[in-house]
């Protein structure tokens, strides 16, 4: 059966809803870090330094958001960098 064009069900799941099955998911990995926090705890004082660092970062990106790259494009209108012009004074 092809789509048609003004189906009532082609809107699709309404924008900023969320998944069920994600949802649950999530859910499930919160209870069980929160029933796991004191052994986490034991387990990362254990590690050596480095290896703290890096579970430390690695970690993070699922706390704090990441901040999007930024391409900025270089031009005579537009300048990274302010464009200083001397002119002969007479």
């Amino acid at each position: 059966m092809p789509f048609e064009k003004g189906h009532n069900k082609a809107t699709g799941r309404p924008k900023g809803s969320y998944n069920k099955a994600t949802s649950k998911v999530r859910e499930a990995y919160t209870k069980l870090l929160e029933d796991n926090l004191e052994q986490l705890k034991e387990d990362f004082a254990e590690l050596d330094s480095k290896d703290r660092i890096r579970l430390f970062l690695d970690l993070s990106k699922y706390v704090i958001p990441q901040l999007k790259q930024t391409e900025l494009k270089n031009s005579e209108e537009n300048p990274i960098v302010p464009v200083i012009k001397f002119t002969k004074s007479e």
